[in-house]
């Protein structure tokens, strides 16, 4: 006998369940009937999954609330959600000029926005890209400490699980057969740098403990980009090695790309030698130049790291065996997280930009609304026939809406465009500084805060419009609409206020662009104290190994000299061991017999050395005494030349030649001063000079052990000529020499100013772009007036009014829209110069020529901007206006 098919009882269960218990039986009686039906005719499997459908949508089916009446409207919804964006999209079709004007101001703000949070992102909220960078801790922010004292904090400190140093671009020559010996930037590391960091090797494996010691190292990493640039990215090269200055490195691994600390600068790192012995201490002790990183402990903060380092501060005092700090030497230590300390530079600079950047946002929400409240009034015809057929404010109010984002939308792409373009003009101009630079993109997380910020102006933007909207009746759009479109008096106030904002925001920017202006130019005009112009000057790397000490590297500094010279390109010669506003800089503790009472509280100052003819090649002009002779050599009495600060400052009132100075090591020699020179800059034009000491190059070739020379050179007619022939007089003399930073001097000093003329151009450019958009909403003022007036106008030049009459009118009006906004655009600059107070040389943050001249821009501006209005309008004909009437 043959079974008759049943549904599936867990189904029909569900079904039973989601009916309602009057119609329960009869309901599963007849599904029952048309189950057998089914799998009579397409077999049982099909019928099986029939009967699943159907109950689904028993079960679902929740009446006017349930699954399909919710599809129902939710499709509704969508269709006409659709069709109100066909309507808008036709609609802003038919006004290209219009859409197309929408468009790029909406563009401006959200590129400019987009480009200055790309940077910021990665410079101050991104998080570095280390495991658990939250736990990482800058050690002494901004010092720089020895290797014994990294010794005793990793043995001393409990709130840190690791801590490591790090000496920050040591130049080393890198020989390499059959290409000129060439200067390559090296980081010294201790092993626990790298671990502290949390950062492995991509490829091979970071420094072993026991490579640190002395005799022990003879292993290097490079960078990603060093290993693809000068291998190929080539993994063979693991287990080679390379030759720096004159030693076989092996290559053990490779860093990841992006890898930027102690900095960028660095191509690869080797294993600093922690080495205690006595042979040692100089450069143990002496060397202050670490920077340390410390991963905190679990539980521990900054401020406990800090507690921390007081207590081991006594330690590490008194272990010195070269000189004793004072007690407390540490208070003022700075323990910070490291994204802070990296950051910290650029917060300020760059919040005062996208502090700008917001302003302009402001300034575009305003012009776009003002853009959207005149296209109502050109279209008030049509929303009075869309009224009588119907429709209703708040239909009328989201089409208002709807356009803005399709608007914000557009500007959005277009924006993100100018915004890529821009960057890519913008990293080359950053600092080097900024972690990540050459990493900054408009990524999915730069492209997401856009979309938020185009929503929000969406919503800024059309929100005054929209409300406008709702607030008036179908019986306004009927009067407003017979009357020939005039724009009633609440419309006016609020075209009034908006550009009155705009302008004000414009004196805002301007003025804040003309401090810094100012400051800029008042930067190029400081005296460095030495004569840049028609200089040139490069890095010579001496080659590897030079046999003779001392001795020999003085004679081979003064046979380079006098080769540099014999070149008729290069007219006078000079080297130094560091230069004004080059990459080097040297520092030293300077004890000074009966003027620094303690001799472990000593003054740091700046020391140079260089060869006889430096000071006036440089055209550093003598104070007092005498400057450096070719009779200042090895052997002879040590001798230095101080600046005019450091007389000023240890020897007020008296005269410092004959006096003597010493390194604050003990059993140091005196060293007679011998006269006094001006002050010089460095690095900072701002900044006042610091107290620096010069020795003779040949004299104090020991110290330290130079191994390079810094060239100075007065140039000929053609200063990249002469920079030509320096690097090849250098390398004819000795192939081995490293020829690097060949530069004019006038460019190292534009070079300083990079920072501040990068921020001077952007907000000059937010600027313009704000007193433009301003611009465009007087014209447009000027113009909807003119229009309005049409009548007016012609009845008056019919009764005998000069059209310069009515030009001079329309003017007046423009400037009495320009005054409220000047007014307050002048007293909200006022305010904010004083953010912008710390960027300011020689010029105060609220500066009479500047705050003069801004009300005049914006005077000229507005003026400009009616001058077209008003001569269209004094060009209508009255008779054919009358006849019109």
């Amino acid at each position: 006998m043959t079974k008759t098919p049943q549904p599936d009882r867990r189904w029909r269960w569900v079904l039973a369940r989601s009916l309602p218990p009057r119609d329960r039986a009869f309901l599963l009686d007849e599904l029952d009937d048309a189950f057998v039906r089914r799998a009579s005719r397409d077999g049982e499997r099909a019928a099986q999954r029939w009967y699943r459908e159907e109950v689904m949508g028993f079960a679902l089916r929740v009446p006017d609330r349930g699954f399909r009446g919710f599809k129902h409207v939710l499709g509704g919804w969508m269709m006409d959600g659709v069709r109100q964006l066909l309507q808008v999209t036709r609609s802003l079709r038919r006004s290209p000029g219009f859409a197309t004007l929408a468009t790029l101001t909406l563009a401006l703000g959200i590129g400019a926005n987009a480009l200055i949070f790309a940077v910021a992102d990665h410079a101050i909220l991104r998080a570095l890209p280390y495991p658990d960078s939250d736990e990482l801790v800058a050690v002494m922010e901004g010092w720089g400490t020895s290797l014994g004292t990294l010794e005793i904090l990793e043995r001393d400190l409990t709130t840190v699980s690791a801590i490591g140093g790090a000496l920050d671009a040591t130049g080393m020559t890198l020989e390499v057969e059959g290409a000129p010996a060439r200067r390559v930037s090296v980081s010294l590391a201790t092993p626990s740098y790298l671990t502290a960091i949390g950062v492995a090797p991509v490829l091979g494996r970071p420094f072993r403990p026991e490579e640190a010691e002395p005799g022990r190292g003879g292993v290097v990493l490079l960078s990603a980009d060093f290993f693809a640039d000068s291998y190929g990215a080539d993994p063979s090269v693991l287990g080679t090695s390379i030759l720096l200055d004159d030693e076989r490195y092996e290559i053990v691994g490779v860093l990841p790309e992006g890898f930027d600390l102690p900095s960028a600068r660095n191509d690869l790192w080797i294993p600093a030698t922690v080495d205690g012995s006595p042979a040692n201490v100089g450069y143990h002790w002496g060397m202050g130049a670490f920077s340390m990183v410390a991963r905190m402990a679990p539980g521990a903060t900054p401020e406990l790291v800090k507690e921390d380092l007081l207590s081991a501060q006594e330690t590490a005092r008194l272990a010195n065996p070269l000189w004793t700090p004072p007690p407390g030497f540490w208070d003022d230590a700075v323990i910070s997280t490291l994204q802070e300390a990296r950051s910290r530079w650029a917060r300020t600079p760059l919040m005062v930009l996208v502090g700008a950047v917001m302003v302009v946002l402001l300034v575009v929400c305003a012009n776009v609304a003002n853009l959207l409240l005149s296209r109502s009034l050109a279209r008030q015809r049509d929303l009075a026939v869309r009224t009588a057929l119907g429709a209703g404010q708040g239909q009328m109010a989201r089409q208002q809406l709807l356009e803005v984002v399709v608007l914000a939308g557009m500007g959005t792409l277009v924006g993100l465009a100018l915004a890529s373009g821009g960057l890519e003009l913008l990293r080359p101009l950053l600092p080097p500084e900024i972690p990540g630079r050459e990493g900054i993109a408009l990524d999915l997380r730069v492209i997401g805060v856009t979309g938020v910020i185009a929503l929000f102006v969406a919503v800024i933007a059309g929100a005054l419009p929209a409300f406008r909207v709702t607030r008036q009746s179908p019986g306004d759009f009927l009067r407003d609409a017979g009357r020939g479109r005039t724009a009633s008096v609440g419309r006016r106030r609020t075209t009034t206020f908006l550009v009155t904002a705009q302008l004000a925001a414009a004196v805002v920017l301007v003025a804040g662009s003309g401090l810094l202006g100012r400051s800029l130019y008042n930067l190029s005009r400081v005296d460095p104290g030495f004569e840049s112009e028609g200089r040139v000057t490069a890095r010579l790397d001496l080659p590897p190994g030079l046999p003779g000490g001392a001795e020999a590297r003085a004679l081979f500094f003064q046979q380079l000299e006098e080769t540099l010279e014999a070149d008729p390109a290069l007219r006078d010669v000079a080297l130094a061991s560091s230069i004004p506003f080059g990459t080097e800089w040297e520092s030293m503790a300077v004890f000074i017999p009966g003027v620094t009472e303690d001799p472990n509280d000593l003054p740091v100052v700046q020391q140079r050395r260089v060869t006889p003819d430096f000071f006036a090649v440089a055209d550093i002009p003598l104070r007092a005494g005498r400057g450096f002779e070719r009779s200042d050599e090895l052997g002879s009495t040590e001798v230095a030349v101080i600046d005019q600060t450091f007389a000023d400052r240890f020897f007020p009132g008296v005269d410092p030649v004959g006096r003597t100075i010493r390194y604050p090591w003990r059993d140091a020699t005196d060293i007679q001063v011998v006269g006094v020179v001006g002050p010089t800059t460095d690095d900072d034009l701002a900044s006042d000079a610091e107290p620096t000491v010069w020795f003779p190059l040949g004299q104090f070739t020991n110290r330290l052990m130079i191994g390079h020379g810094i060239v100075v050179a007065r140039g000929g007619a053609d200063l990249t000529a002469s920079l030509g022939a320096l690097q090849t007089r250098a390398r004819d003399f000795d192939e081995r020499i490293a020829v690097s930073e060949l530069v004019t001097y006038p460019d190292l000093l534009r070079d300083s100013l990079a920072s501040a003329r990068l921020m001077s151009m952007l907000l000059l450019i937010f600027a313009l772009s704000t007193l433009v958009l301003g611009c465009v909403g007087v014209y447009g003022v000027a113009s909807f007036s003119a229009r309005e007036r049409v009548r007016e106008i012609g009845v008056r030049m019919t009764l005998g009014a000069h059209p310069s009459e009515i030009r001079q009118r329309m003017f007046r009006e423009s400037l009495a829209l320009a005054l409220p906004g000047g007014i307050l655009g002048i007293a909200a600059a006022a305010l904010s110069g004083r953010v912008l107070a710390s960027f300011l040389y020689g010029v105060s943050s609220f500066d009479p020529l500047t705050f003069t001249v801004t009300p005049l821009v914006l005077v000229l501006a507005a003026m400009a901007a009616t001058y077209l209005p008003a001569r269209r309008a004094t060009r209508v004909n009255p008779v054919e206006v009358l006849r019109a009437e």
